[in-house]
C-alpha cells in the first residue's frame, strides 16, 4: 500500500507489546459491528501502513475498522495467536477510539489477507484445538471471518515452500519437526464454528488457490469458498482493485 496514504482516525494500544497496536477507522454513519484487519506479509511485515487504504475504504462502507497489529518473525506462532486473541478481547471493551456515535461492539468480523487470514481462520476454530491448548474455547466473540488468500494449509504450503519457507520459519521447521506447532496452528486441520467466507484468485503465484481449495473441502458447511478467475494476491488489499467490491460484499453478507 502507498505511505502517502490519510492516517487513521485514532490509533491504540490493546496490549503490552510494542506490536499491540491498532489503527482504527471510523465510518460517518454509526454502527455496532466491528471489523478487525489482519495483514499479511508471510507473518514478517512490520509495516501497518499497508492496510490504510483498506481500513479507510472499509470505513468508507459503514464498516468501524481497527488494523491490527500483531508479533511476527521467525517462530512468533503462539506470540501472534496470543495478540489476536488480545485485539479480540480488549479492542471492543476500549470506549476511547469509538466516537460517542458508535455503540459497543456487538459484531465482530475477522478480515484477514494472506498470513493474515491464517490467523483469522485460526481464530474462527478454537473450539476444535487439540485437547490442552491455551488458546482452546468456545467463547469465540469474533462472528464471522473474511479470509481474502489466505494461507489456509500450512502444511501444504510448507511443503510448496510458499514465501521462501515462509512456514517453516513462522512454526519453526517442517511438520515432521515440529508436529505439535502445525497441529496448534493449521486451519486445514481444524474445524470453524463460525461462518467463514474465502476470497482467492485464481492467478495467485504468492499463496496458490490450491491451500484454499484443500481448506475448504475439509472445513465442512460453515465455510463458503469463491474463486475469482484472474486475480492475484494483492489485488485483496486494494480497494482500486476490480476485486475490492467483492470484498466489500463478503463482509456485508457476513454483517448483514
Amino acid at each position: 500500500m502507498a505511505s502517502t496514504v490519510e492516517n487513521p482516525d485514532a490509533s491504540m494500544r490493546y496490549g503490552s507489546n510494542a506490536s499491540n497496536i491498532a489503527d482504527i477507522f471510523e465510518p460517518v454513519e454509526a454502527t455496532d459491528s466491528l471489523v478487525l484487519l489482519l495483514h499479511g506479509g508471510f507473518w514478517n511485515e512490520t509495516d501497518r501502513i499497508r492496510t490504510w487504504d483498506a481500513g479507510h475504504a472499509l470505513a468508507a462502507a459503514g464498516h468501524l475498522t481497527a488494523s491490527v497489529g500483531y508479533r511476527h518473525g521467525p517462530g512468533s506462532w503462539s506470540s501472534a495467536f496470543d495478540d489476536v486473541i488480545a485485539a479480540i478481547d480488549q479492542i471492543q471493551l476500549s470506549g476511547r477510539e469509538w466516537t460517542v456515535g458508535h455503540e459497543a461492539p456487538r459484531k465482530i468480523t475477522l478480515v484477514g489477507h494472506s498470513a493474515g487470514g491464517q490467523l483469522a481462520l485460526w481464530a474462527a476454530s478454537r473450539s476444535s484445538l487439540p485437547a490442552g491448548s491455551r488458546w482452546k474455547t468456545d467463547d469465540l466473540q469474533a462472528t464471522a471471518v473474511v479470509a481474502l488468500a489466505p494461507i489456509a494449509d500450512l502444511a501444504r504450503a510448507a511443503e510448496l515452500g510458499i514465501g521462501d519457507a515462509a512456514v517453516q520459519r513462522f512454526l519453526g521447521g517442517a511438520p515432521s519437526d515440529v508436529p505439535d506447532a502445525y497441529a496448534a496452528a493449521d486451519p486445514a486441520e481444524l474445524s470453524p464454528s463460525i461462518p467463514v467466507r474465502v476470497l482467492h484468485g485464481s492467478d495467485d503465484d504468492l499463496v496458490p488457490v490450491e491451500l484454499s481449495k484443500r481448506y475448504a473441502e475439509r472445513a465442512g458447511a460453515q465455510v463458503a469458498l469463491d474463486v475469482v478467475d484472474g486475480v492475484g494476491n494483492a489485488e485483496w488489499g486494494d480497494p482500486s482493485s476490480d476485486a475490492w467490491q467483492r470484498v466489500i460484499a463478503a463482509i456485508g453478507q457476513v454483517t448483514g
